[in-house]
C-alpha cells in the first residue's frame, strides 16, 4: 500500500490528558487512529501499524519515581516510537517536548526531553516537535493543581510570581496536531507550542481564584525547592518549580503563522 493511502494516525500516550482530547477531537472529525498502549509499546514485538501514515508520541512523564525515570520513559520510549514507525514504514513523527528545552537545559526533565528531540531529529524521519507551555483544558495539570489548592482554601505563588506563563487551550492544541499531521510547513521543525497570551503567574492564578473564598501566599524560592524535595503533598515538584521559575517564553507569532489559526486567550483556569 502507498503511503499516500494510509489515512490512519497512531498515537502513544492516548489515556493522558492530550492523548483523550485528541481521540475526541478525531472523532468528531472522522479521522481512523490507532490507540499503543504503553505494555503494547514496551513489547519486544509490537503489533505492526501498516495502516498509519503518521504516529503521535505522546508518553511521558514530568517527574520521577521509583519505579519510572526520565531515561527510561522519555527517552528510551522515544527511540522505541522511532523503531516502530520504521518498522511499520511511518514516515512522519510527531513529538511533545516543553517549552525552555535547549541544550543548556540543566533540569533533569529537560535534558531528557532534549535528548528525545535529538533522537526525532537523528531519526531520518519527517518530524515535528512541539514544546509546549501549559495546555489548558478539563483535568489539564496546572488546572489540578490549582483546584486541589482551592479546596485547601490556600493558593502558594513560588517567589515572586512574576514570570511569564503562556498557556495554550487544548482545543487549539488538537487542531495544529492534526494540521502538523497532514501539512508539509510543520516538516522538520521545532515549534512553540503557546497561546497569544503572555500573562504573569501571579495574575494568573489570581484570576483563576477570584471567585473562591482563598489565601494566596507567597513562600520563597528555598523554602518552595526545599518542601518539594521534603514534602510529597506540597503543591509543587521540583520540576514544576523549574519549569515556572525558568519564566520561559515562546514564539506565538511564529506557531500563528505556520498554522493560520485564530487562538484562544487565557487568562485563568
Amino acid at each position: 500500500m502507498g503511503n499516500s493511502l494510509k489515512r490512519t494516525i497512531g498515537i502513544s500516550g492516548s489515556t493522558g490528558f492530550i492523548g483523550k482530547n485528541l481521540r475526541s477531537y478525531f472523532d468528531k472529525k472522522n479521522i481512523s487512529y490507532i490507540r499503543i498502549s504503553r505494555t503494547t509499546f514496551q513489547r519486544k514485538n509490537p503489533p505492526l501499524l501498516s495502516k498509519c501514515f503518521c504516529f503521535v508520541h505522546l508518553i511521558g512523564i514530568g517527574a520521577e519515581t521509583s519505579e519510572k525515570n526520565f531515561q527510561e520513559i522519555n527517552v528510551e520510549l522515544a527511540k522505541r516510537a522511532v523503531e516502530i514507525c520504521k518498522q511499520s514504514k511511518i514516515k512522519k513523527i510527531i513529538y511533545f517536548s516543553g517549552l525552555g528545552v535547549s541544550k543548556d537545559s540543566k533540569s533533569d526533565y529537560f535534558i531528557s526531553k532534549f535528548n528525545a528531540e535529538q533522537v526525532m531529529i537523528k531519526s531520518g524521519l519527517d518530524y515535528t516537535i512541539f514544546r509546549p507551555s501549559y495546555i489548558i483544558g478539563q483535568d489539564d495539570y496546572l488546572t489540578t493543581n490549582i483546584q486541589k489548592q482551592i479546596k485547601q482554601k490556600k493558593v502558594l505563588i513560588p517567589g515572586s510570581g512574576k514570570y511569564i506563563i503562556q498557556p495554550i487551550s487544548i482545543n487549539d492544541v488538537c487542531k495544529i496536531l492534526h494540521l502538523a499531521s497532514n501539512s508539509k510547513i510543520f516538516s522538520k521543525k521545532i515549534i512553540d507550542l503557546v497561546g497569544p497570551e503572555k500573562i504573569q503567574f501571579k495574575q494568573f492564578l489570581e484570576n483563576s481564584v477570584s471567585e473562591y473564598n482563598v489565601t494566596i501566599e507567597k513562600i520563597s524560592v528555598k523554602k518552595a525547592y526545599s518542601n518539594a524535595l521534603s514534602d510529597q503533598k506540597f503543591a509543587y515538584g521540583n520540576e514544576d518549580l523549574n519549569i515556572l521559575l525558568g519564566n520561559f517564553q515562546g514564539n506565538y507569532k511564529r506557531l500563528q503563522k505556520l498554522s493560520g489559526i485564530k487562538f484562544t486567550k487565557i487568562k485563568s483556569i
